[in-house]
C-alpha cells in the first residue's frame, strides 16, 4: 500500500506518519511518500533521500532537519521518502503528488475542533474531502491512542454504509483493506426512524429488510463479515451506540453527487465523522467502469 502523508514538523506531523504507517504495514508494496508542502514563494522541489538531487543545497537546512526528522518516525519495513515542493495551495499540492505518485491514499494527522459539539475538519483536510481522487485517512490525538493500545497495528475495519447500492462500492473497497491487513471487517448502517415512511408502522420492517439486504450483499461478495443495524433518534445518538476497540480504523464512502473517481463528503458522514474516537478513512466514488 503507497501513501502521501501531509507532513508538518510537530505532533500532528508525527501523529500522521504513525497512522500511514500502520495503514501500510504488512501489505504489498509499503511506502510512504512523506510530503513537506511549502509556499509558493519559496522555490524548492527536492526529494530526500536522493541521489543527485542537490538536496543540501537547494533546501533550506531547516527544511533538511525536517525531512530528516521525518524519515526517523518511520518504522522499519516500510520504504519512504521525502519529497519538499513549493505549492500555491496545500491541497492542491498534495492532491498532485498524490496521482504523481499514484498512491492508494493521503494521511493527515488532525486535532479535535469542536463547534455545536461535532468536529470539524481544518481548512486543508476540508478541501481535500470535497476534492480528492484518493482516499483520505485522518486521526485525532484520542484516535492515535487506540492505535497505540493496538501496537500501532490495525484489528479490524468498520465500514459505514446506507441501504442503497452504493453500499457494495464502499464494502468492495473496505473488504480488500482489511484483507490486505488479515483483520475482521464490521458493516454498519445507522436508521434514523424519522427517515422512514410511517416508522410507527414500518420501522422494524426497514430494520429487517436493511439487515437481509446487507447480509445477502456480503454474502454474494462471498465476505465473512459481522453487520450491525443501529437505530438512533439522531446519527448522534446512533454512532453513540456502537462499539469500538483498539486498532479499530472507520470508513465511509462519499456522497451520490461526488464525481465519479473523486472524494465528496456528505453531511451525514461529516457529522459521524465527529462522533469517532478511531481512525477515519473516507473513500472516493468509484468510476462508472466500476
Amino acid at each position: 500500500m503507497k501513501l502521501l502523508v501531509g507532513y508538518t514538523a510537530d505532533e500532528r506531523g508525527a501523529e500522521a506518519i504513525e497512522l500511514a504507517s500502520a495503514l501500510a504495514a504488512d501489505t504489498a508494496e509499503a511506502q510512504l511518500h512523506i510530503a513537506i508542502v511549502l509556499p509558493a514563494s519559496a522555490p524548492f522541489n527536492a526529494v530526500y533521500p536522493g541521489s543527485d538531487h542537490g538536496y543540501s543545497t537547494i533546501l533550506s537546512a531547516q527544511v533538511d532537519q525536517w525531512a530528516a526528522q521525518a524519515m526517523t518516525l518511520v518504522p522499519a519495513g516500510i520504504k519512504a521518502t521525502v519529497v519538499a515542493q513549493s505549492v500555491p495551495s496545500v491541497a492542491e499540492g498534495l492532491i498532485d503528488l498524490a496521482q504523481q505518485y499514484g498512491v492508494d491514499g493521503i494521511v493527515l494527522g488532525g486535532r479535535k475542533r469542536h463547534r455545536a459539539g461535532f468536529f470539524m475538519p481544518g481548512a486543508i483536510a476540508n478541501a481535500l474531502l470535497h476534492s480528492s481522487p484518493v482516499a483520505v485517512f485522518m486521526s485525532s490525538p484520542a484516535a492515535i491512542d487506540t492505535l497505540r493500545n493496538a501496537s500501532g497495528k490495525l484489528r479490524r475495519l468498520t465500514a459505514f454504509v446506507g441501504d442503497r447500492p452504493g453500499a457494495k462500492d464502499v464494502v468492495e473497497l473496505s473488504a480488500k483493506l482489511a484483507a490486505a491487513h488479515a483483520v475482521a471487517l464490521r458493516v454498519v448502517t445507522l436508521v434514523l426512524p424519522h427517515e422512514v415512511q410511517e416508522p410507527e408502522k414500518n420501522l422494524d420492517a426497514h430494520i429487517a429488510e436493511t439487515n437481509g439486504y446487507l447480509s445477502q450483499l456480503t454474502s454474494q461478495m462471498n465476505l465473512e463479515v459481522s453487520v450491525e443495524v443501529v437505530v438512533g433518534r439522531n446519527l448522534d445518538e446512533a454512532t453513540a451506540q456502537l462499539s469500538w476497540q483498539d486498532g479499530d480504523l472507520a470508513l465511509l464512502g462519499s456522497a451520490r453527487l461526488a464525481a465519479d473517481r473523486r472524494l465528496f463528503i456528505g453531511p451525514k458522514a461529516q457529522r459521524i465523522l465527529g462522533k469517532l474516537s478511531v481512525p477515519m478513512g473516507v473513500i472516493p466514488k468509484p468510476g462508472t467502469s466500476n
